[in-house]
């Protein structure tokens, strides 16, 4: 059995005892995440207890301590365990008196770790209820694309009810997240992330759209900008990407789950929206739907905030939501550069940051074909939309 395993096991027998369960046998199954996850070991659990059979899923950190200082993962687990301790207990309370299916659903929780180098998280799994991963190398269809949206909306919509029903709890939590960020050792490690990713991609893309990315990502005050609040600032998700969605059904009765929270911040929401249309598209895909999935996302946020008794006009006009795609829309290449190699990577090349971590390395990964082929897309769209 191994050491993580064994954390596992203490962890959650504490867990069922404060829940009031008794085990009569526990099954643990580690899992492959095929590249998608760089911090942690999963595992799949069966719990039987006497009156019934549990389902989890369970997530052990396991990094090196070199890894945890570069990729500032001392915040990653502060803001899930927050996220699950704190955020979530709030939005389901204002959410309440929804029907089912428009609430945003969140997989129940069963008890966060917190302890240094033996963080743990444990939900449902809901795999079990018929849900599964869409595959992060292949190009978001309609279907996908609009769920994908429909949840997001229903997610910001939540925190938008929870900074009119509880102004000051709200900025509480602003502030908090502002402070658990370092922000200047962040800015230094961005830029020089970016830098060295805008010189890597000049190898692979056109000379005069090379330049036109060197322009955007060198004009001083660009990075002070990235991902910072615009007209309206909410609690983003900050990697709203596939590998973090899972789905059941098809068509029309499609239905989505969100699940992987260490990355929530105070942000636009407009910034969740691109991150899934860009990171999880292909150019073909955009020329046919990216101005219909905009639209989608307002519609459907809209519908969300007045099923909670918020009036979009008063919290989130619709021509703040313009400003805020104009304004962000550039820094979709600094989100292309820096984020997607490692989403797209093959799974073969993936560093493993338990082992022998080096930060230049994981700030240049290997460029797999299907990255270079998503970038040059996404560059061309820009071009040609005049965007850069």
């Amino acid at each position: 059995m191994t050491e993580a395993e064994l954390i596992l096991r203490d962890f959650l027998e504490s867990v069922l005892k404060e829940r009031g369960s008794q085990q009569k046998e526990v099954r643990i199954q580690e899992i492959n995440s095929d590249g998608a996850n760089y911090t942690a070991l999963l595992f799949l659990i069966n719990v039987e207890t006497f009156d019934k059979e549990l389902k989890l899923f369970a997530k052990v950190a396991n990094i090196t301590d070199e890894a945890r200082r570069a990729l500032d993962c001392d915040n990653l687990f502060c803001t899930e365990k927050f996220v699950y301790n704190q955020l979530i207990p709030l939005y389901k309370n204002l959410q309440k008196d929804l029907d089912e299916e428009h609430k945003f659903i969140f997989p129940e929780f069963y008890g966060f770790n917190d302890v240094y180098g033996k963080e743990i998280v444990i939900l449902e799994n809901v795999l079990e209820s018929g849900y599964k991963p869409y595959s992060r190398f292949k190009s978001m269809d309609w279907d996908h694309g609009r769920v994908c949206v429909e949840a997001l909306a229903r997610f910001h919509a939540l925190s938008f009810a929870l900074r009119k029903s509880d102004p000051e709890g709200f900025q509480k939590i602003a502030t908090d997240m502002a402070l658990r960020s370092d922000t200047q050792s962040m800015e230094h490690y961005n830029l020089y992330q970016f830098v060295t990713m805008v010189e890597d991609a000049g190898r692979f893309l056109k000379d005069d759209h090379l330049d036109k990315v060197r322009k955007l990502m060198y004009c001083k005050g660009n990075f002070e900008k990235f991902k910072k609040p615009l007209s309206t600032p909410v609690i983003v998700h900050g990697d709203y990407r596939l590998s973090n969605l899972l789905f059941k059904g098809t068509g029309s009765d499609l239905e989505t789950v969100v699940v992987d929270y260490q990355t929530v911040y105070i942000g636009c929401p407009v910034a969740d929206l691109y991150y899934i249309i860009f990171l999880g598209s292909d150019e073909h895909f955009r020329s046919l739907y990216y101005d219909k999935l905009i639209n989608h996302y307002y519609t459907s946020l809209e519908e969300a905030l007045k099923r909670l008794a918020v009036d979009p006009v008063e919290v989130y006009p619709r021509e703040n939501f313009e400003s805020d795609l104009k304004e962000s829309l550039p820094f979709v290449v600094l989100t292309a550069l820096a984020a997607l190699p490692n989403v797209l990577a093959d799974v073969g090349s993936v560093q493993k940051t338990n082992c022998k971590f080096d930060v230049k390395d994981f700030i240049k990964p290997k460029f797999s074909d299907l990255y270079k082929e998503r970038l040059r897309g996404i560059i061309s769209d820009f071009v040609s939309w005049n965007v850069i």
